[in-house]
């Protein structure tokens, strides 16, 4: 992976968002709640990277859902333009763009009759998390807030591709579990996920800040109250 992850000598602690959609509202909340957190974004799809680097955001009733430009502005956030899966290296893969939604696009091809039509396929660069975590600046941060994964249809294989990692660097995981949408994924189901983070050392939690299954590292049992947790919904904060 050729980049540089830069992060403010004011942060004091990181989470990560993969699967942003258009507006990014979880690392929106997460940016105004917590002043001192760095927020590392991750979306492949060309169409939502552009509407969060240049704020167009579409027409919502929740606008408080729309990232802040000041946010990337003030480099408490960084967008990384990969797709996320349990690869060997960089690869070249196609990417599904859904017409009617382009925040519900995937690598796998979705069904067309539940989530509507296949506009276009994008090549998109895909990468696995230890590449990411093998360059990540660990003198600086002893481990990782939270991980929030959105990514249609690839959340197991994501998990999967941080390899030991997630483990040994990683406190709370939420992760969907929606394979049964998208032709090919489905393995990405709850009781898979459960298994594999069970076999990752993780507890499966009800945390009332989010709606997915949520896991808490048992090596960090620790900090189960130290850091806070959310989930874009519409549930309270």
């Amino acid at each position: 992976m050729d980049e540089t992850i830069k992060i403010p000598f004011f942060c004091t602690h990181v989470k990560i968002d993969i699967g942003l959609s258009t507006t990014a509202p979880s690392s929106n909340k997460w940016l105004i709640k917590e002043p001192d957190v760095f927020v590392i974004g991750f979306e492949p799809n060309s169409q939502c990277c552009n509407m969060i680097l240049n704020s167009q955001f579409p027409e919502t009733p929740f606008p408080d859902f729309n990232l802040e430009k000041r946010f990337i502005d003030e480099g408490r956030f960084q967008l990384f333009q990969y797709a996320l899966s349990d690869v060997e290296d960089l690869q070249i893969q196609n990417f599904y763009i859904n017409k009617n939604d382009c925040g519900t696009s995937s690598l796998y091809k979705h069904s067309q009759t539940i989530l509507g039509p296949i506009e276009r396929i994008e090549n998109i660069k895909v990468i696995n998390l230890k590449m990411f975590f093998d360059i990540f600046p660990w003198d600086r941060f002893e481990y990782i807030d939270y991980i929030k994964i959105d990514a249609q249809g690839s959340d197991l294989n994501i998990l999967k591709g941080a390899k030991d990692y997630l483990k040994e660097k990683v406190v709370y995981v939420t992760a969907e579990p929606d394979g049964h949408y998208y032709e090919g994924s489905e393995d990405c189901n709850e009781e898979n996920l459960n298994s594999y983070m069970e076999s990752q050392g993780f507890i499966r939690i009800n945390h009332h800040n989010t709606m997915d299954p949520t896991y808490i590292n048992s090596k960090f049992l620790h900090l189960k109250d130290k850091i806070w947790i959310h989930q874009s919904g519409p549930w309270p904060c």
